[in-house]
């Protein structure tokens, strides 16, 4: 291999690494996503333990909560896309972060196998480069 094709598969090394980098980022902020749902499904649970009437810390984001009276804790508003959202059951409403939870798995195990596509690529690459280095020392 000469030197110019060597060259060329260390920046293919380098922009496959740089990919799998941005995939890896992409696989934490996934399982973040998995992680909030869990704890979402879990809370939809417990609501349906806890009396209409008690006092409920409800998050307004950035970790932040105000103290609240549960009024309902039979139902859940769940956003249904965009700025729309509609008042369910806690059962329907838990069927329905179950099924987004599963897409961020599915979404996880592609990007799983994305990844190990990638580190595959950088391996054949990386023996390419090391039999080109052992071919010229030979010479």
């Amino acid at each position: 291999m000469p030197d110019e094709d060597v060259q060329q598969s260390m920046q293919k090394y380098q922009q496959i690494q740089q990919q799998l980098e941005q995939v890896q980022g992409f696989i934490d902020q996934v399982e973040d996503n998995i992680d909030e749902m869990n704890e979402t499904i879990d809370a939809v649970n417990q609501l349906e333990d806890q009396e209409e009437g008690s006092e409920i810390l409800v998050p307004i984001g950035s970790g932040a909560f105000v103290v609240g009276e549960l009024k309902e804790n039979s139902k859940i508003v769940t956003n249904i896309g965009g700025e729309a959202f509609e008042k369910r059951d806690t059962e329907d409403a838990e069927e329905i972060l179950d099924g987004r939870r599963k897409e961020l798995v599915e979404t996880r195990e592609d990007l799983n196998s994305t990844m190990q596509e990638l580190q595959s690529q950088m391996q054949e690459i990386q023996q390419q480069i090391q039999e080109a280095r052992e071919g010229a020392a030979e010479q």
